[in-house]
């Protein structure tokens, strides 16, 4: 039996020796073949450098160049937005109808790792005129009566130009654990991170204005540098630190134009005044802010979304006027009461830095120089803004609100001296009996709004799968998803949109029908049975005592919407949408022209379309 054993293992051992010859003599192959490549290699030299890594191109979505390992990307992209619309019921100061492009831009950002950058131009020169601003004329001065009225004729703004231009950086050896990606920086033209519905891209948003509140509130693109985070469990903060603007009235303050100015005005001697402690009439010098947010969605998936989040701002004006810094100094003059197409404005402060105006030479006797000390502006020492923001979707329900403050902490006793030489300026002896003249005095002005939005897309489309954390701006949103796109044989995704919003500009003892009542009081109190004009002299002291209520409070006026839309996204990068906007309550400013009527009860209807592509 054992014989019968060893027999049968004799073929086994055979076949492992045949195995073992077999791989030693592949083994001498392979050597023999590498010894051959050595050679070869040898004989031509070094090895050349690696072949680039394989590109990407796509024009689905404007034009993109991208390595397959995602580190160096190029994009053109750009949008073109056609808006039309009329008014039913009273225009107020702006159209009955109109037509025009609310935006006509290119765009370039690209990545080529750590760094990162966008450059971003407008060419929708939308010109307005700045008598809509409420501020006073530059350099046609014809005397005191023209300039009082706060009229302007010599000097336009275009809402065309620069929007982004920056470049960023994102090192992932500025990462940690607690962070989804690593920190980035960005320097140049961007976004100051305040307010969830300021952040949303208007290729993107789905009412075709803005709330009122946010625009006169938040702070928009500046010049600055500011850092974020993104962790890894929804929170996002954001910090920065910023000065000018391209979107600013004038981006030149200091001293601009002094050179063609009227007599009135200190020549102007180089990076100054001829006097250091003169008036700088032009706008003054630049101002600086610092801005933070904080996000956080403790539910984010599909099909559901909850985000909080809250943001503050501290600005310091230096001693800018509304002449530059105006939708700081002057908040509400570029309201277009949420139909920017048709261009009516019932809102708007005076210039609550005091500003410019053309400064007395004496005051007194001949040989005493009033006002003096008096730089421009300085009757704003600070402001403080807060924004508070929510926003809730499940499956396609999708709601968001906003409320926001800004808290203006005024100098009293310079904007006192200011009355006091607008006074002098009309050869009027101020007295406590006839007010200080449109330069309320209040040591506090706080302007407030919120909206809350709410949206149902038929369709089914899902706004929380459009929740974007990563945008290096701040949370927001993005695309929409479209279920069936129409390019594909679908509808596209429909939509249904409403919003309340709400702004008050006003801070005072006089509201609502008493302000108009006692502006009435006014004009009766000297004889004017029938609102002004009188005769020069009942003009002149009306206008006075009616400075009396105008300088209680600042009145800049008070206005609350509700807006309904209907959007269709047919496919991505088209969109076509239409709002009705009516004003249910309004009262208008007071402050800024004492000529004005009280407009407390219009209620015209704005109805707006927009037809946009963008790539």
């Amino acid at each position: 039996m054992l014989e019968a054993e060893i027999a049968r293992l004799r073929p086994l051992e055979a076949e492992v020796a045949k195995l073992r010859r077999e791989a030693y003599g592949a083994k001498a192959q392979a050597k023999a073949a590498t010894n051959v490549a050595n050679a070869a290699v040898a004989a031509k030299g070094p090895p050349g450098p690696p072949p680039p890594p394989p590109v990407f191109v796509s024009i689905k979505s404007g034009l993109l160049v991208e390595t397959e390992d995602k580190a160096f990307a190029f994009k053109i992209g750009g949008r073109l937005f056609v808006d039309g619309g009329g008014t039913a019921g009273s225009p107020g100061n702006g159209w009955q109808g109109s037509v025009g492009f609310g935006q006509a831009r290119l765009e370039v950002e690209g990545r080529y790792r750590p760094w990162f950058y966008k450059m971003q131009f407008d060419f929708a020169n939308s010109t307005i005129q700045l008598w809509n601003t409420n501020l006073p004329n530059a350099n046609t001065l014809t005397g005191p009566a023209f300039w009082t009225r706060n009229y302007v004729t010599d000097r336009n703004f275009l809402w065309g130009g620069w929007r982004d231009a920056y470049i960023g950086l994102q090192d992932p050896r500025l990462s940690h654990p607690l962070l989804a990606e690593p920190v980035y920086f960005k320097i140049g033209s961007q976004y100051e991170s305040f307010s969830l519905e300021a952040l949303a891209s208007s290729k993107y948003r789905d009412t075709i204005e803005r709330p009122l509140a946010v625009d006169a509130i938040a702070p928009f693109r500046h010049i600055g540098v500011a850092a974020g985070m993104i962790g890894k469990d929804n929170w996002t903060a954001h910090l920065g630190l910023y000065s000018l603007s391209f979107q600013d009235l004038n981006a030149r303050p200091v001293n601009t134009s002094s050179g063609n100015a009227g007599v009135l005005v200190p020549a102007y001697n180089g990076f100054g005044t001829r006097n250091a402690n003169w008036y700088q009439p032009w706008g003054g010098g630049a101002y600086w802010e610092v801005t933070g947010r904080l996000t956080w969605a403790p539910i984010l998936d599909e099909h559901r979304l909850v985000h909080v989040g809250v943001a503050g701002s501290y600005h310091q004006p230096n001693n800018a006027t509304a002449y530059s810094d105006d939708r700081n100094s002057a908040p509400g003059n570029r309201l277009g009461s949420e139909a920017n197409v048709l261009g009516t404005n019932f809102l708007g402060t005076t210039d609550l830095s005091c500003g410019r105006f053309p400064q007395p030479v004496f005051f007194g006797t001949p040989t005493v120089t009033f006002n003096q000390y008096n730089a421009a502006a300085n009757c704003i020492k600070d402001i403080e803004k807060v924004d508070l923001e929510a926003a809730l979707s499940y499956e396609n329900f999708f709601v968001q609100g906003e409320w926001l403050l800004a808290n203006y902490n005024r100098n009293t006793y310079a904007a006192a001296q200011f009355a006091v030489a607008q006074l002098s300026q009309l050869g009027v002896a101020p007295s406590p009996t006839q007010g200080l003249y449109i330069s309320p005095g209040n040591s506090n002005y706080v302007a407030s709004g919120g909206y809350v939005q709410g949206e149902w897309w038929i369709t089914g489309e899902e706004k929380a799968q459009s929740y974007d954390l990563k945008d290096k701006n701040g949370v927001t949103f993005g695309q929409l998803k479209i279920k069936d796109p129409f390019s594909k044989g679908g509808w596209g995704a429909w939509g249904l949109v409403g919003r309340w919003s709400v702004l008050n500009l006003n801070n005072g003892p006089y509201q609502g029908s008493s302000m108009f009542n006692n502006l009435l009081v006014a004009n009766n109190a000297f004889g004017l049975f029938a609102p002004l004009p009188g005769t020069p002299a009942q003009i002149t002291n009306a206008t006075l005592l009616q400075n009396v209520i105008a300088n209680s409070g600042i009145y800049g006026g008070y206005q609350q919407n509700v807006t309904a839309g209907l959007n269709w996204y047919p496919d991505n990068g088209i969109a076509f949408q239409f709002n009705a906007t009516h004003v249910m309550s309004l009262r208008s400013p007071l402050n800024w022209n004492p000529q004005s009527s009280y407009e407390g009860g219009s209620h015209p209807t704005f109805l707006e379309m927009r037809a946009k592509v963008y790539f």
